[in-house]
């Protein structure tokens, strides 16, 4: 080989030389880092945290009302008002006598079928005045209210009326018979007791 192609091989081999070491150098030389805009960040992210939520409390069920009692029928009127106090006395003694009270007992009762004659059956009587009585309870409080409004105390018990113008005696009475027809007149009285036992 002439002088010539010595320098030739020598200047490639020289070439070759530097072209391999750029690209070792290229190889071995480190990334650049990349630019923080070049890197798309990511808007945060909001995981929503569920926590559980509370029973409500219940309510307290209130206790049930108790069924309504039927309204008793009433039981026949004991007295109405008067301004005589109670005798109270221990051991009244009771005997048949004149009554004196038998007319206005007779007159409270002709009151009565007057102010109420619905409680009265009028077309079945036994006597001219002695009419079948339809509701008792309100003819035994009718006679006690007008015997009230005369001044006189009275009592029914169910059985007899019991009436009193002072503590110094009462009467007793039956005003209604047992079929259910009114009772009056003499034959409605039927003792006095003194002193007045009510």
């Amino acid at each position: 080989m002439g002088r010539g192609g010595v320098s030739l091989f020598v200047l490639c081999s020289a070439v070759a030389v530097f072209s391999g070491c750029d690209a070792i150098r290229e190889r071995l030389s480190p990334t650049e880092p990349t630019s923080p805009q070049a890197t798309p960040t990511l808007a945060p992210i909001s995981i929503p945290v569920i926590l559980p939520t509370p029973k409500p409390t219940p309510k307290p069920t209130p206790a049930p009302k108790p069924n309504p009692t039927p309204t008793p029928t009433p039981a026949p009127p004991s007295g109405g008002s008067c301004g005589v106090p109670p005798s109270n006395a221990p051991n009244p003694s009771c005997a048949r006598e004149s009554s004196a009270l038998l007319g206005k007992v007779d007159k409270a009762i002709t009151q009565l079928v007057q102010q109420q004659p619905e409680i009265f059956d009028l077309n079945n009587k036994l006597c001219e005045n002695c009419y079948y009585v339809k509701q008792v309870s309100k003819y035994a409080a009718g006679v006690i209210r007008n015997l009230n409004a005369m001044g006189l105390c009275a009592q029914y018990d169910g059985e007899e009326l019991a009436v009193k113008a002072s503590n110094s005696s009462s009467e007793q009475f039956d005003i209604l018979i047992s079929s259910g027809y009114i009772r009056r007149g003499e034959g409605s009285y039927r003792l006095t007791c003194r002193p007045s036992w009510f």
